[in-house]
């Protein structure tokens, strides 16, 4: 499974228990650069992790646009 993690600049622990759940490739971006804003995000996801205190409004509907159209789920997290 991969997992597109946005926001946060560090993981952390994080990745341990993604990889425990059975994530086999974690992709992370950080949503405080400005070229993040208009990535798209990519087809081999699985599943899509937004922390919401670390990015923007128009970067979170993007890539909630984004993930709907392909049919990804998306969780949110503080």
């Amino acid at each position: 499974m991969t997992i597109l993690v946005v926001g946060a600049d560090r993981l952390g622990n994080i990745l341990k228990e993604l990889y425990v759940e059975g994530a086999k490739e974690i992709i992370h971006w950080t949503g405080r650069r400005k070229s993040v804003q208009n990535k798209l995000v990519p087809k081999n996801v699985d599943k899509v992790i937004i922390f919401c205190d670390f990015i923007n409004h128009n970067l979170m509907n993007s890539i909630k646009r984004q993930a709907k159209e392909n049919g990804i789920p998306v969780v949110y997290s503080k």
